[in-house]
C-alpha cells in the first residue's frame, strides 16, 4: 500500500501551556513541551500566572520549524508579555504583528468549534451597519461618497463597532468605544488628532443612540438600553419584519413605536397615500421639532423624530431616495443622514452590489470577513501590545513598534478588529524634522503649516530617496566623455522624462 504524500504533509495544530522558557523556544521556531491536537485543548489545564498558551502549526516530519499561530494570556499578564519580548527578543516583537494574541475569554469560542475560525454574524443587518459606516465617512469628511476611499470608512468608529459586534458578544458599547479613541490617541500626534475635533464630536455624539439601537436589534429578548432607545429598537425591528414579509404598510409598522413621543408620527399612518409635496411639508414639520427639542440631546423625542426624517428622506420623492433631504441638513443634523442610510438598508440581504459607488461590498467584505487563526494577522499590531510598546519619552514614541506604512496604520482593537488610523501628518511633520541639515534650514524661510509650500516640501521630501541615484546617474553621464557615456546620458535623461511625477503634470 503506498502512502498519500500531501496527507503526510499535512499541518498539524498543536496547543500546549508553556512556562516562559517554553514559550521562548517556541516563538523561536523550537518545539518545547508536550503539545496536544487542538481538538482535545479543552482537556489542557487553565492558564495561571507565568503561564502562556500556545497554539501552533508542525509538520509531521518535523523537518520545519514550528511555527506559533496563537498566544493565549491572562489580560493581566498581557503587559509583562509584550514587554518582556521587546527587551529581550526584540526580533520577535511586535507579536501581534506576526502572531495573535487573545484573552481565555476570547479564546473560549474556540475551544467548543471544530474548526480554527470564528464566523461573523450581524443577524441580517450587514447592510444597515454598511450604510451608517459611509454615512459615519461623509459626515466626517464633509464630502460626497464619490470622494470617499475605502480606508476612511475602515477608519470610523462605526465600522470598529460593527465588526466588534459581527465577532464577538462580549464587548459593551462603551468598551469599543474606548480602546477606539484610546488607539487613535496612542498612533496620532496630538495636532493631528484634534484635527476636526469639534465636528468629529458632533457627529460621533448623534450616532451613539443609532450605534445601541442598531446593535441590540437582533436580540430575541428586550435589550438592556436606556428607555430612550426602546421605541427605536421596537420601530426598527418593525421595519426589518416587514420588509423580510414584503408588507407595503412598512412606513406606519415603523412609527406606531413613536407615536407617544413623536406625534408627528401620525401623519406615516397613511404615507403612501400622501402626494411628495405633501411628503416634504412632514420632513419640514418633522425638522422644525428637532430644532425645538435641540436642548432635550439624546431625548426619546428628538431620537423618533431625527429617524421619522431619515426614513423619510429614503421615500419622499414617491417611494424613491431623496437623500438631499437629509444631506441639506446634515451639517446640524447629521442623525438624519445616518438614520437615512441604516433604514436604506435594513431587510436588504445583498450586499455584493455596487452601491454607494462600490463601497458598500467592500466594507462589507471585511466587516463579515471569518477571523481564522490559521491565518496570519491582518494588522500591523494589537492596541493591546501598543499600550504596552508605546513609549511618549522617545523622540519617535512608535519606534518599538517598527510602522512601515507610510501613510495608515493597520490597528487590532480586538482579535479580528481591525481599523486604519490615518498617521500621515505625523510622519510628514517627523520626516521634515530630521531630514534638513542645518545651513539648509537657516536658507529656507519660515512656511505656516498646511501651506500650499508647505505641502510641496512634504511630498519632495518623500519622492527625493526614490529619485537620487536616478538623478547622479544622470549627472554623472553629462560629466564622461566620449561617444558611449554621451549616449548614456541621453538615455538617462530619456528615463527621466517617463517618471510617473511627469504624468501627473499633465
Amino acid at each position: 500500500m503506498v502512502s498519500n504524500p500531501v496527507r503526510n504533509m499535512e499541518t498539524q495544530y498543536l496547543y500546549n501551556v508553556a512556562s516562559e522558557s517554553q514559550l521562548d523556544e517556541l516563538l523561536a521556531g523550537q518545539q518545547a513541551g508536550i503539545g496536544g491536537l487542538w481538538r482535545q485543548w479543552s482537556l489542557v489545564p487553565r492558564l495561571t500566572t507565568g503561564l502562556t498558551g500556545v497554539l501552533w502549526q508542525s509538520w509531521p516530519d518535523r523537518r520545519n520549524p514550528v511555527q506559533p499561530i496563537a498566544v493565549i494570556s491572562r489580560e493581566e499578564d498581557v503587559r509583562r508579555l509584550c514587554g518582556r519580548y521587546a527587551q529581550l527578543r526584540s526580533d520577535l516583537s511586535p507579536l501581534t504583528a506576526w502572531c495573535h494574541l487573545l484573552t481565555p475569554e476570547f479564546f473560549e469560542p474556540f475551544m467548543s468549534s471544530d474548526t480554527l475560525a470564528q464566523m461573523p454574524n450581524l443577524g441580517g443587518l450587514q447592510a444597515a451597519w454598511t450604510g451608517l459606516v459611509v454615512a459615519e465617512a461623509t459626515l466626517l469628511a464633509e464630502k460626497p461618497i464619490a470622494s470617499i476611499r475605502m480606508p476612511a470608512c475602515l477608519a470610523t468608529q462605526t465600522f470598529a463597532i460593527a465588526r466588534t459586534r459581527a465577532l464577538w458578544n462580549r464587548p459593551q458599547l462603551e468598551e469599543i468605544i474606548r480602546r477606539f479613541e484610546s488607539a487613535n490617541r496612542l498612533c496620532r500626534s496630538e495636532s493631528s488628532a484634534q484635527k476636526g475635533e469639534f465636528r468629529t464630536g458632533k457627529v460621533r455624539s448623534a450616532l451613539q443612540p443609532i450605534w445601541a439601537s442598531l446593535a441590540a436589534v437582533p436580540a430575541e429578548t428586550i435589550p438592556r438600553v436606556g428607555i430612550e432607545l426602546l421605541p427605536l429598537i421596537t420601530s426598527l425591528r418593525a421595519l426589518q419584519k416587514a420588509r423580510s414579509e414584503k408588507d407595503k404598510d412598512e412606513a406606519r409598522l415603523l412609527a406606531i413605536p413613536l407615536l407617544e413621543s413623536v406625534p408627528e408620527a401620525d401623519a406615516f399612518m397613511d404615507l403612501a397615500d400622501l402626494a411628495p409635496e405633501m411628503r416634504l411639508r412632514v420632513f419640514d414639520r418633522l425638522v422644525d421639532g428637532l430644532t425645538k427639542s435641540d436642548a432635550e440631546h439624546g431625548s426619546r423625542r428628538r431620537n423618533g423624530l431625527a429617524l421619522l426624517a431619515g426614513y423619510l428622506s429614503t421615500v419622499a420623492a414617491g417611494n424613491f431616495p431623496s437623500l438631499s433631504l437629509a444631506e441639506s441638513n446634515a451639517h446640524r443634523w447629521p442623525e438624519i443622514t445616518a438614520w437615512a442610510y441604516v433604514v436604506g438598508g435594513i431587510g436588504e440581504q445583498v450586499v455584493w452590489t455596487s452601491s454607494f459607488d462600490g463601497l458598500g461590498r467592500l466594507i462589507a467584505r471585511e466587516m463579515m470577513r471569518p477571523l481564522r487563526l490559521d491565518e496570519a494577522p491582518m494588522c500591523d499590531f494589537a492596541f493591546d501590545e501598543a499600550a504596552v510598546l508605546v513609549d511618549w519619552k522617545l523622540s519617535d514614541p512608535l519606534v518599538r513598534l517598527r510602522v512601515k506604512q507610510a501613510r495608515i496604520m493597520t490597528v487590532a482593537l480586538f482579535p479580528g478588529v481591525n481599523i486604519s488610523i490615518p498617521v500621515a501628518d505625523s510622519l510628514s511633520q517627523d520626516t521634515l524634522k530630521v531630514e534638513p541639515t542645518g545651513s539648509r534650514q537657516q536658507a529656507e524661510p519660515k512656511v505656516a503649516a498646511g501651506s500650499k509650500q508647505d505641502v510641496l516640501s512634504t511630498i519632495a521630501e518623500a519622492i527625493w530617496p526614490y529619485l537620487r541615484v536616478r538623478v547622479e546617474d544622470f549627472v554623472e553621464g553629462l560629466q564622461d566623455s566620449g561617444g558611449a557615456q554621451s549616449g548614456r546620458a541621453k538615455r538617462k535623461a530619456k528615463d527621466q522624462a517617463q517618471l510617473p511625477l511627469n504624468n501627473q503634470k499633465k
